[in-house]
C-alpha cells in the first residue's frame, strides 16, 4: 500500500511540475503514442502529413503555460502503428479523449491534422470547445475544385519510382515546404522530419477504412464553435483560398496571415503563431465561461 501511495503521489507532483508524460492508448487496430504537458483548459495538437508530434516543440512551452497540451502522432506516424488512415483518424482522437476523461477540447489541426479537426467537429460536434484550422487543403464541396494529383499522390509516385530519399528531396524543393531564405536550421528541421518518417503510406498505401465520412464544405458551415483559420502568407495560393472560404462559410470565424510564413508558418514564425492561438483561445475560453 505504501508504494502504491508514494507511486501515485510521485505522477501527481511530476503531472505539476509541467514536465511531458509520454503515454500510448490502443485505438482498436492501432496504438497512438501521445505526450501531455501543462494544466488547464485542454488543447489538442495534430500535426499534417509525413511529420509526428515534435513538430509542435516551438508551441508547447508556451502553450503549456496556459493550458493542458495533449499532442500525439496520428496512426502511420511517428511512433504510432496501424496504416496511415484520415477516415479513422477523428474516432482515434475520441477514443484518446475518452481515455484522458476530456469530455471536449480545444483543437488546433495543421493540413492533414486540420483534416481531422473538421471531420471530428462534423461528426463529434459536442467535443469540441474551440477550432484552430491551420494549412487545410481543399475538401469536398470546395470550388474550383484543382485538377491533376495532389502533393501526396505526386510525391508517392516519386516514392514508388526512385525512393524515399528522393521524394523527400521533391519536398524540400516543393512550394509546399517553403520558408525564408536564409534561415539553414528550417532546411535542417525539414530533413529530421523526413528521417522519421516511415513512407509507409507512400510505398505501401492502403485503402481508407471509412469509419468516419469526411466532411463536406456545407457541413463544415455548420460549425458554431469559435473558429480561427491560419494560412502562412507564402502557403499555397490554393490552401489560402480554402481558408478564405472558411472564414466566409463558419459564422464568426476569424483569419491571421503569418507573415513570412509558409504551410509551415509556425515553424519560421512561433512567436506569431503562438500569440495568435493563444489570443484567440484565452477569448474563447473566457467567452465560453458562465
Amino acid at each position: 500500500m505504501k508504494k502504491i501511495v508514494v507511486t501515485v503521489l510521485s505522477a501527481l507532483c511530476f503531472a505539476a511540475t509541467g514536465r511531458a508524460q509520454n503515454r500510448t492508448v490502443t485505438v482498436g487496430d492501432a496504438v497512438i503514442n501521445y505526450e501531455v504537458t501543462g494544466q488547464g483548459e485542454p488543447l489538442v495538437l495534430i500535426h499534417g502529413w509525413s511529420q509526428d508530434l515534435l513538430i509542435w516543440d516551438g508551441q508547447v512551452a508556451e502553450f503549456s503555460r496556459h493550458y493542458r497540451v495533449i499532442r500525439y502522432d496520428r496512426r502511420g506516424n511517428g511512433k504510432s502503428t496501424g496504416n496511415s488512415d484520415y477516415s479513422a483518424d477523428p474516432q482515434d482522437l475520441r477514443i484518446l479523449l475518452d481515455s484522458l476523461g476530456i469530455r471536449s477540447a480545444n483543437l488546433l489541426g495543421l493540413s492533414a491534422g486540420a483534416r481531422t479537426v473538421v471531420n471530428f467537429a462534423v461528426a463529434f460536434p459536442d467535443r469540441v470547445k474551440a477550432l484552430v484550422i491551420y494549412g487545410l487543403a481543399p475538401i469536398p464541396g470546395f470550388r474550383p475544385m484543382p485538377e491533376g494529383p495532389t502533393p501526396v499522390a505526386y510525391f508517392r509516385e516519386i516514392a514508388q519510382k526512385y525512393g524515399l530519399d528522393s521524394a523527400g528531396k521533391a519536398l524540400r524543393a516543393h512550394p509546399l515546404a517553403w520558408m525564408p531564405p536564409n534561415r539553414p536550421e528550417l532546411q535542417e528541421n525539414l530533413k529530421a522530419q523526413w528521417v522519421r518518417y516511415s513512407g509507409r503510406d507512400l510505398l505501401h498505401p492502403q485503402p481508407e477504412s471509412g469509419r468516419v465520412p469526411h466532411a463536406t464544405l456545407d457541413q463544415v458551415a455548420r460549425i458554431q464553435v469559435p473558429t480561427l483559420v491560419i494560412s502562412g502568407d507564402h502557403d499555397l495560393p490554393l490552401f489560402v483560398a480554402v481558408g478564405d472560404t472558411l472564414v466566409r462559410r463558419i459564422h464568426g470565424a476569424k483569419r491571421v496571415i503569418i507573415t513570412d510564413g509558409g504551410h509551415g508558418a509556425h515553424f519560421a514564425q512561433p512567436a506569431a503563431f503562438n500569440e495568435a492561438v493563444i489570443r484567440f483561445l484565452d477569448d474563447a475560453v473566457r467567452r465560453q465561461k458562465p
